[in-house]
């Protein structure tokens, strides 16, 4: 087995990995946005499930993988939250919530 001493790479094939599963989040969000809107809330616990998960993995595999664990969770924690400004705003956008209601005066 190759030993690898450097956990920048361990970390960073995380946070690639990471914004791997926010990317998917984001198609999911998108889709029941637009085709069921009114069960978004179960979209979030779906797309929370995956995150979770996704951090179980990290974490139980860290200890077969030549990286540290800790190393391991804060990239793939930085790749899953990294991306999440633009994709809270293309959300917002597509659910066209950018606009206020005057009439609640």
């Amino acid at each position: 087995m190759i030993k690898i001493d450097n956990n920048f790479l361990g970390a960073g094939i995380a946070c690639l990995a990471g914004v791997g599963i926010a990317a998917i989040n984001y198609a999911v969000a998108r889709f029941i946005l637009k085709k069921y809107p009114d069960q978004y809330a179960v979209g979030q616990l779906i797309r929370q499930v995956l995150q979770i998960g996704y951090l179980l993995l990290l974490y139980f595999a860290g200890a077969y993988l030549p990286w540290d664990r800790v190393w391991l969770l804060v990239g793939g924690a930085l790749g899953l939250t990294l991306l999440m400004p633009l994709f809270t705003y293309r959300l917002l956008k597509l659910n066209g919530s950018g606009k206020e209601d005057g009439s609640d005066g």
